[in-house]
């Protein structure tokens, strides 16, 4: 069994009872509204950064109206938890960190606001990190910092000065009248004794002008694909999280994979929904079974899939209330059917991928017995590919598959991130958190109406002590699979 996929690193709490009323205080009527702080906190509140947020801009109005009044006790994650996210009274923070999550999200809004339409506010504002205490200070520089401009100022024009200073006139252009006799003599030597001087500057002016040029273009060249890139990752994550529906992101449920295990016995999604794999039937003589069965109760999962789940938080397109996670145990059919969803993990593992098997071009293979190979079987093989992607003999290297997929209305979208182990799942969210290796297939999959067709990857990486290194796409399918 691989050692980092049994690897229990955290239980997921079930959801907590919102039985306390959401504080919203974003249009009431302070005593301090004339103060700037507090503008400045609503400029922030209904700008582009924070605007479409209301959670957000209440976590950040709730903290500066405290701080204004002087209620430092106030500004804790327990009273921010309650007051702001309707979290119960005493609710234990240590399960449920919605209050830290959001506190990173507004970290980032603020930044992005003071370095776009708040450029020129004369207040900064700052949350450090560690504590939700808002921080004011001055956006006016130092005296300092103002010299030390003026002189880096003065000395551009001291060098502007001189390069004008000795840049010749063409005798086409010149309208003065050549001198004639001794003084005509003077004059050619001068020029004579110059003209080195003058030739080299404008070597020097032609070398720097075409290396300006280059690099001008090289940089807008670069700029064009790093934002066609970017505009093709948009596409797919704006088509991911919405405002109008909820996105569930499911990581692997690791007891489950644990108990599958030592049981030697899959769990087929029916009997994980309706939770009768938990019983003792067919194990009644194994060894600890009641022990065993506990495991499909724990709620496990693994670093890597935390890593995801906290990288794809940081995607601008997420509009965090929106964005549920989820344990797969707690997930419903109709969670599948009305909203978007990410699922993350082997059939093994999470057994929601089950409803999507007939459309994956890819399906997983897991035999129990070492002796046989496991891997992913090419349903539709074309010439010259495997129909079988497997580890066996080659235990350094994993396999993992991205599926783009209609939800099960036909109305949102599902993102399946799985691999034979977590290197390979590790290797598929690589791959697809990564822009540029995403962006041939993003532009090949795009439809004459703009939208995202669904497509499948199959992505390889070296398997290094159950980490992925370097993934690579191996096949790529464009479509859904028709049926046979």
């Amino acid at each position: 069994m691989n050692s980092k996929s049994a690897l229990p690193v955290l239980e997921l709490p079930p959801k907590a009872a919102r039985i306390a009323p959401r504080l919203s205080i974003a249009g009431v009527n302070h005593q301090h509204s004339e103060d700037p702080r507090w503008q400045l906190a609503q400029r922030i509140a209904a700008s582009e950064s924070i605007g479409r947020s209301k959670l957000l801009a209440d976590f950040l109005l709730y903290i500066v109206d405290r701080h204004i009044r002087d209620l430092a006790d106030e500004i804790t994650e327990q009273q921010i938890g309650v007051l702001v996210f309707g979290r119960a009274e005493g609710y234990d923070s240590n399960e449920d960190n919605i209050v830290r999550s959001y506190a990173r999200n507004l970290r980032k809004r603020i930044d992005e606001y003071f370095a776009t339409e708040g450029c020129s506010e004369p207040l900064l504002l700052q949350i450090p990190r560690g504590g939700y205490t808002p921080i004011f200070s001055s956006a006016v520089k130092s005296p300092v910092e103002t010299k030390a401009e003026e002189s880096a100022i003065s000395a551009q024009r001291r060098d502007a000065v001189s390069i004008e200073f000795i840049e010749p006139q063409t005798p086409a252009t010149t309208e003065s009248p050549l001198p004639s006799g001794p003084a005509a003599a003077h004059a050619a030597l001068h020029a004579n004794a110059r003209s080195p001087r003058i030739s080299l500057w404008i070597l020097v002016s032609l070398l720097i002008g075409i290396l300006l040029g280059a690099g001008v273009e090289f940089l807008g060249h670069a700029r064009q694909i790093a934002s066609s890139e970017d505009a093709a990752s948009h596409k797919l994550w704006s088509q991911i999280f919405t405002a109008d529906r909820d996105t569930f992101i499911v990581p692997s449920d690791v007891g489950l994979v644990i108990m599958q295990r030592l049981i030697q016995r899959p769990v087929p999604l029916s009997k994980y929904v309706n939770g009768s794999y938990r019983t003792t039937a067919g194990i009644e003589n194994a060894v600890d079974a009641a022990e065993i069965l506990k495991l499909g109760g724990r709620r496990f999962t693994n670093v890597v899939d935390l890593n995801f789940v906290a990288r794809l938080a940081q995607l601008r397109e997420v509009v965090p209330e929106r964005m549920k996670v989820q344990y797969a145990r707690d997930m419903r059919m109709e969670d599948l059917r009305t909203s978007n969803a990410i699922l993350i993990g082997s059939e093994e593992a999470n057994p929601w991928l089950e409803l999507f098997r007939p459309q994956l071009y890819f399906s997983f293979c897991f035999d129990p017995d070492p002796g046989k190979p496991s891997g992913f079987v090419n349903l539709h093989p074309r010439a010259g590919e495997n129909t079988l992607y497997s580890t066996a003999g080659h235990e350094d290297q994993t396999f993992g598959i991205i599926a783009f997929l209609p939800n099960l209305n036909n109305d949102g979208h599902v993102v399946i991130v799985a691999g034979l182990n977590t290197a390979g799942t590790e290797a598929a969210a690589s791959f697809l958190l990564n822009s540029s290796l995403m962006a041939p297939t993003l532009q090949r999959a795009r439809a004459s109406n703009g939208e995202l067709q669904p497509f499948e990857l199959l992505i390889k990486a070296e398997n290094v002590a159950t980490n992925a290194s370097a993934p690579s796409l191996v096949l790529e399918r464009i479509g859904i699979p028709q049926a046979q």
